[in-house]
């Protein structure tokens, strides 16, 4: 959150503070629907039988909801100050060597909730596109650096893109068959 708060009075200026407050709202919420969820995962594998199924047999004990009501109530109390405590935290030096994601592993125990909500958002692949690419009339740009795919796999897709536009047209699919089953002029 601290370079949010520092980015953000350079970006917005005065009005800082609301945007501030809007990110801090969104994490809380994004935390509160994780510690929820895995409350509901651990009050289920902690229940003989231990699948959700058995909840509908349940249906007797007449204090089952009270119950879950108590078991929500302290998991809300003792996993808000978990995102408090570590928002809290200093701050670590900045280190080209080191590896949030390699933080996050080892931290784990110290805060469940949070490193779900970091295995989920910072396991989203990134990808970069170059200003090449961005601004072409020429098409996409794919280089050795920005595609691990083998040139043959990118052929493949390319042409199947292509095929599935032409299908998409309205371009009969005999073409395409007869295409696969004479020569190519070019293989000559």
């Amino acid at each position: 959150m601290k370079l949010v708060e520092y980015y953000y009075r350079q970006i917005y200026g005065t009005n800082a503070p609301d945007h501030i407050k809007e990110v801090s709202d969104g994490l809380r919420e994004v935390f509160n629907e994780y510690s929820t969820g895995s409350a509901l995962l651990d009050e289920d594998s902690a229940r003989p039988g231990g699948s959700l199924s058995s909840t509908i047999n349940g249906t007797r004990d007449k204090l089952k909801g009270f119950d879950k009501f108590l078991y929500e109530t302290s998991q809300s109390q003792s996993t808000s100050s978990d995102l408090d405590k570590y928002l809290e935290e200093p701050v670590f030096p900045r280190n080209c060597e080191f590896s949030i994601l390699n933080w996050w592993k080892v931290h784990t125990p110290r805060y469940p909730i949070l490193s779900m909500m970091a295995r989920d958002i910072l396991g989203i692949p990134v990808s970069t596109l170059g200003p090449d690419a961005a601004f072409s009339n020429w098409g996409r740009v794919l280089d050795q650096y920005r595609s691990a795919v083998s040139p043959d796999i990118r052929e493949a897709l390319m042409c199947g893109q292509d095929w599935l536009k032409m299908e998409s047209e309205g371009i009969e699919n005999s073409i395409l068959i007869r295409f696969f089953h004479f020569p190519h002029p070019s293989t000559k």
